[in-house]
């Protein structure tokens, strides 16, 4: 019979179920980890539930997805003004043939300068292009689903190393538990 001291292990990884545990508990075997480092535990008899996600970060592609819009062009701006400008000026000539007691050369300079006004206006008020917008859609991440703790089940993998200080040892066992879909509880350590 195995001697159980709780929360007195190197590593604990949780499994979805009975069977990922047993197949991960086999391998380890198979990798020369001998059975008084294996332990199988029920689920929620050691650790906290600190969990690492391992894998790619999700949140890593929300950066790639910004958009982000420009600013007003000044060479935009400047265009519009002298544009609007020269047709507000060419309406205001034009108004005095038909209204011929305005002044003149006042009428023109007002023209010309409610052109300037509104054509830096419109300058202002176009929108600049969109960049980053490279035609992806944000996909809603569902949050990874955690692994069901029923009571009974032996669904827990700790480790309790020979030698704690063979990094190497460590590596592989940590490896197979992540390869058979098990998640690392970081609350788990030993005490000595």
């Amino acid at each position: 019979m195995q001697k159980q001291q709780h929360a007195n292990y190197d590593l604990l990884a949780v499994f979805p179920d009975e069977a990922k545990a047993e197949a991960a508990s086999d391998k380890l075997k198979k990798a020369g980890f001998n059975a008084e480092e294996i332990h199988q535990l029920p689920a929620g008899s050691v650790g906290s539930g600190q969990f690492r996600e391992h894998g790619p970060n999700q949140a890593r592609g929300d950066f790639f997805l910004q958009t982000q819009r420009s600013g007003p062009n000044p060479a935009i701006i400047v265009l519009f003004a002298v544009i609007c400008c020269i047709v507000v000026t060419g309406l205001t000539f034009a108004t005095t043939f038909a209204l011929p007691h305005l002044p003149e050369p006042t009428t023109l300079i007002v023209g010309a300068a409610l052109g300037l006004v509104l054509g830096a206006i419109l300058g202002l008020l176009r929108r600049g292009r969109v960049r980053g917008s490279i035609g992806q859609q944000a996909q809603p991440v569902p949050p990874p689903a955690a692994p069901r703790q029923v009571q009974g089940k032996l669904n827990v993998i700790a480790l309790r190393f020979d030698d704690p200080e063979n990094i190497s040892r460590n590596s592989r066992a940590r490896a197979i538990l992540l390869n058979n879909q098990g998640r690392i509880d970081r609350s788990v350590t030993r005490q000595e």
